[in-house]
């Protein structure tokens, strides 16, 4: 006789699941940086060298570490949401008793993700108008650029809606025991 589908092991698979798709999000977005990062110090180096020892800059060698700069940026200010590392004032907060620390959560997590959705919708706005415009001395596309706008404001909406169901997870156990 079969064993019945419960609740939990459905509970559970979905939880497996979404970790497995956080890591996934997180390992990508550690390999971009990195890569940027790479790009931004290489092409800098040789822009050094060929600017100071064979004087004969290369235009392009300086707009493209800018670029990946802003990328590293904004993939770095979606790595703070993942890890709830950015700026907190918590004087109060930590004098708070449990439920209203929850309760505070809550509201900037709900705060955070209505932020995020006007971020994600000005930046695929500004993706799409850009889309067609060239760098100046790269001639690379601006809409690759400005796409990091629309892809660290999905990163922070994701990352926040996962604190969001950890937050009330939290919270259904507490009630709980």
């Amino acid at each position: 006789m079969p064993a019945p589908d419960s609740t939990a092991t459905k509970d559970a698979l979905m939880i497996r699941f979404f970790t497995a798709i956080e890591r996934g999000l997180i390992a990508g977005v550690r390999w971009l940086v990195i890569l940027l990062m790479l790009a931004m110090t290489g092409m800098v180096f040789m822009q050094v060298v060929m600017r100071y020892v064979f004087n004969a800059p290369i235009g392009w060698a300086e707009e493209l570490p800018r670029f990946a700069f802003v990328g590293i940026s904004f993939l770095g200010a979606a790595a703070l949401v993942r890890r709830e590392k950015h700026i907190q004032v918590t004087v109060f907060f930590d004098r708070f008793p449990s439920v209203l620390k929850w309760t505070a959560r809550f509201i900037t997590h709900i705060a955070a993700l209505i932020c995020v959705g006007f971020f994600l919708k000005g930046g695929v706005e500004i993706t799409s108008d850009e889309w067609m415009q060239l760098a100046p001395a790269s001639q690379f596309p601006m809409g690759w650029v400005y796409l990091v706008i629309p892809v660290s404001a999905f990163l922070m909406l994701v990352y926040t809606l996962i604190h969001l169901t950890r937050n009330i997870r939290e919270l259904i156990a507490q009630r709980g025991s």
